[in-house]
């Protein structure tokens, strides 16, 4: 049996400006910390990563100062054994999961590694089984969704510039799994190189990557409208935070 053994890194250490923005709040409020169904975001975007066979180890990107919010948010998690690292992420996302991968090399017990939002909490076990499978056939995979909306290219002044064909193309979302010595490689060659997410650097290093089809509930939490009754969850958020300062 090919060996599927895997390493998870949840990238938690985000402004969420985005999000904040978007409330009636104006301070900053973390996502990932808000409450679905009684736990945190980031508790849903870890909880079905338990579950899948072959899981050894977690690190948990983390801003500065919300090392211990992070710890909290996801301390109710079903103690399975696997153990948690948490570190504070750098000044990007990508210089953030580099930190993690630069963690994780300090082991030798596993060969793929899973690099997952902490602000999608929809992600199903099935999701992340089918796209593991995919990336010990093929190296690496990712889950995506083919275009439905017809596509333009527009000018800073919103004129649009060109009619783009839609065939081929894919709406990309995470957990994205890579054999784990390919992605830190990766990283390393080409940390100077601003990139949207780690799939761009695994191609740009030569290594290959599989559409898995994705699932469009499992979104990415980014704005208000993402999480049912997200001003009282912000507001409970931060007298919560108030009260432990």
């Amino acid at each position: 049996m090919a060996d599927s053994t895997f390493s998870l890194v949840i990238t938690a250490a985000g402004s969420s400006l985005r999000f904040s923005s978007s409330l009636k709040n104006t301070e900053t409020v973390k996502k990932e910390f808000l409450k679905l169904d009684q736990h945190s975001v980031l508790y849903h975007a870890a909880l079905p990563f338990l579950s899948v066979k072959g899981l050894k180890r977690v690190v948990v990107t983390c801003a500065d100062g919300y090392v211990e919010d992070a710890k909290a948010a996801l301390e109710e998690l079903p103690n399975k054994g696997i153990p948690f690292t948490f570190v504070v992420g750098g000044p990007s996302r990508q210089s953030s999961v580099r930190k993690a991968l630069e963690e994780l090399s300090r082991y030798d017990d596993f060969r793929y590694v899973a690099i997952q939002d902490g602000a999608r909490p929809y992600v199903s076990r099935k999701l992340i089984q089918a796209i593991l499978a995919d990336a010990v056939e093929f190296s690496g995979a990712l889950p995506g969704l083919p275009l439905t909306d017809s596509v333009r290219r527009v000018d800073g002044k919103g004129l649009i510039t060109e009619c783009v064909e839609r065939e081929g193309l894919y709406r990309v979302q995470t957990p994205q799994i890579f054999e784990f010595s390919k992605i830190l490689d990766a990283h390393r060659r080409y940390s100077s190189i601003f990139a949207t997410d780690d799939a761009e650097l695994y191609a740009l290093a030569g290594y290959s990557t599989k559409i898995t089809p994705g699932d469009e509930r499992n979104i990415k939490v980014t704005y208000a409208s993402d999480v049912p009754d997200a001003e009282r969850k912000a507001k409970e958020y931060l007298e919560a935070k108030g009260e432990k300062q």
